[in-house]
């Protein structure tokens, strides 16, 4: 029975994760919220219309501001 203890505890044993198995459902909760936020975020800056991120000649009433002094 000797040996048998001796090839066990040289076996390479299988660790599980680092954090406790409860948090797993909250990780995932933050990783679809953050990953949701980002999509929507980058979605709404690429496909809005009515924001103004650059300059933008045509949309711009400069001319017609400065024009009226």
């Amino acid at each position: 029975m000797l040996p048998t203890r001796v090839l066990l505890n040289s076996a390479k044993k299988a660790t599980g994760p680092k954090f406790p198995v409860e948090l797993t459902p909250l990780f995932l909760a933050v990783c679809v919220a953050v990953g949701s936020g980002c999509f929507f975020t980058y979605k709404k800056l690429t496909t809005d219309d009515t924001l103004r991120l650059k300059n933008n000649p045509e949309n711009t009433g400069l001319k017609e501001i400065l024009n009226q002094k």
